[in-house]
């Protein structure tokens, strides 16, 4: 671990994606966990909050992105976020 290092939530439905994301953060972060669905990631923030989660917008679950990082925030509102999507607007 070094100085400056950090946790990181990467909640995709794309394992290559949450992989790839994993690679690159590897150096940075300290702590890197991954989540397949909005349950998946509240169970892993509850146990540990992260203070940054990247996020999908879209989710194979009753939750969307959106709606999961509103109840991560309502419990951690310190937590950074980042929204991602292959999904074309």
């Amino acid at each position: 671990m070094h100085e400056g290092s950090f946790g990181v939530l990467i909640v995709d439905d794309e394992p290559n994606i949450r992989s790839g994301l994993e690679k690159g953060l590897a150096k940075e972060a300290d702590r890197i966990a991954q989540a397949g669905n909005a349950d998946e990631a509240l169970d892993l923030f509850r146990k540990s909050p992260f203070p940054l989660v990247i996020v999908d917008i879209r989710l194979p679950s009753v939750m969307n992105g959106l709606e999961l990082l509103e109840r991560l925030l309502r419990s951690r509102p310190q937590t950074s976020v980042i929204v991602i999507t292959a999904h074309g607007t």
